[in-house]
């Protein structure tokens, strides 16, 4: 499913301050009492922040002037029509500092308690809808921590990048802005040569007929589940759609990209790919752990058996399972991330918004732990089938004409089945290739999610400076974060020897 909408900045500070542009029908649909999703950046600085205020001047000299949402609210006129009307920004109302008490000997659950809960908290429809909390305390992975909050309805994690990319600058050369990796276009290999001109009609006849096929089964698969006739299986992993608002976890694990890339090499596909790969080898992990500890253990003692063969109910449950991703797509025409000038621009090819897409893939559970390549396999043959389908793009021009023509609540409702009727939501983004630093400090490691929406998991993958950090958001009550970020750790170890021993 295909979700756009441009922020149609075209006519500047001009429109804001006059009667204010119409907030697009699917910014208003993730922003409903229904829907309603923040994204969360978490920043992890090599040094303490000497000047809080600073150093939020700074961020806020670079990004603010650029982009008049950041100082704007959504409001409903007299006609009804909910609008971004410009307001006065008051600095001190969207920044937030930490206080913990002193002299712990760590605090590091102090942190994570305290973005556990920030993650639930809404946004005060008052004010712009962004904030900036500081938490100026070492942890085991750094000596600050800021966390940029943003309503998903301002846009989406492509958005974000660019405003880093207007904020931060290298370390290696201060004067230059980050570097981003360019995505390459796709490229069609010719496999035409030396055949004759039958051969070559029948091949692209059976590729359109495939992107034919694909298409019609997605758009109908994405309509039931967003009319609620499909679902997945329930599991341990999953609760109901009310937990959105039901205590969380946070864990994260990380991999180099360089260990990604000799698996990409020997095995074929992308980066995306093997990440993916690894995110549903340690899913199926930990299914196995939970099962198993449902059947005849405790978790713990569940866990400490995880490479022994599963008993044969456990098999059973697991190949019964119909479990289902959302991976979440950039839907612009131009691939990579671009500055917030840019993106800002009438007609850009890469515009700001929410230009997102929503592929359902479905997750191989092979109920015991067969041959680790097989799940990078399946997650790059998913992916490719799904490469030639149209039916992200269909999916998403329906939802568009359903907002324009019956309103933002019935697309919020629509987007909140195809959320819960889902069990796992993975979204990817490619970082900036070398070390940044925000006013002079260095970005140790930085990471984002996205909460408020009505699932138990959510998976988040972000590359930095060459590693890959796989950030889990996970209820507690269903979800064991820290496990499961284990899993994911084991299950690229036991596939990087896979092809070792290939």
């Amino acid at each position: 499913m295909d979700l756009n909408s441009r922020m149609n900045l075209d006519n500047g500070d001009h429109e804001m301050e006059g009667r204010g542009q119409p907030v697009n029908p699917i910014s208003q649909a993730i922003s409903s009492s229904l829907l309603s999703l923040s994204v969360n950046v978490v920043f992890e600085f090599e040094e303490p922040i000497a000047d809080v205020s600073r150093f939020t001047k700074t961020i806020i000299d670079a990004a603010l002037p650029r982009n008049p949402l950041f100082s704007c609210i959504m409001k409903e006129d007299d006609l009804g029509v909910v609008r971004w009307e410009k307001t006065t920004v008051n600095t001190s109302d969207h920044t937030f500092i930490a206080e913990f008490p002193p002299r712990q000997e760590s605090y590091d659950a102090c942190v994570h308690d305290y973005i556990s809960k920030l993650a639930l908290t809404p946004f005060d429809p008052s004010r712009p809808l962004w904030e900036f909390h500081f938490l100026n305390y070492k942890t085991n992975k750094a000596k600050a921590t800021m966390v940029f909050r943003f309503h998903h309805a301002l846009g989406d994690g492509i958005s974000f990048m660019s405003v880093l990319f207007c904020i931060a600058k290298r370390v290696d050369n201060p004067h230059l802005p980050p570097t981003f990796p360019t995505a390459p276009k796709p490229s069609i290999q010719s496999s035409h040569s030396g055949i004759t001109l039958v051969a070559k009609f029948i091949q692209t006849l059976r590729y359109m007929m495939l992107v034919l096929w694909y298409t019609l089964v997605d758009v109908i698969s994405s309509s039931l589940r967003m009319t609620g006739w499909i679902d997945d299986s329930q599991m341990p992993i999953r609760g109901p759609p009310e937990v959105k608002n039901a205590p969380v976890a946070l864990s994260s694990a990380s991999f180099l990209l360089e260990d990604l890339k000799q698996i990409k090499n020997s095995i074929g596909g992308t980066v995306n790919d093997v990440i993916t790969g690894i995110v549903f080898y340690g899913v199926q992990r930990y299914l196995q752990i939970r099962f198993s500890a449902v059947a005849e253990y405790g978790l713990q003692d569940a866990y400490e058996k995880r490479f022994e063969m599963p008993e044969d109910t456990v098999i059973k449950q697991m190949k019964k399972l119909k479990l289902t991703a959302l991976c979440l797509i950039n839907m612009r025409a131009l691939a990579g991330v671009q500055n917030m000038d840019e993106m800002l621009k009438p007609k850009a090819e890469a515009p700001w918004g929410n230009h997102f897409g929503f592929l359902p893939v479905r997750v191989p559970v092979l109920g015991q732990l067969e041959n680790p390549l097989e799940f990078v396999r399946r997650a790059k043959s998913e992916m490719g089938r799904h490469k030639i389908s149209l039916g992200v793009f269909m999916s998403g021009k329906i939802m568009a004409h359903l907002g324009w023509l019956k309103g933002p609540q019935d697309v919020s409702r629509y987007l909140y089945n195809f959320l819960a009727n889902s069990t796992i939501a993975i979204s990817n983004m490619i970082g900036p290739t070398e070390k940044v630093a925000i006013d002079g400090n260095t970005v140790k490691s930085f990471s984002f999610f996205v909460s408020g929406a009505p699932q138990s998991l959510e998976v988040f993958i972000v590359s930095y400076a060459g590693v890959v950090v796989v950030q889990i958001y996970a209820q507690k009550a269903y979800v064991d974060a820290n496990m499961l970020s284990k899993c994911f750790i084991e299950a690229s170890q036991e596939i990087k020897k896979a092809v070792l021993y290939k």
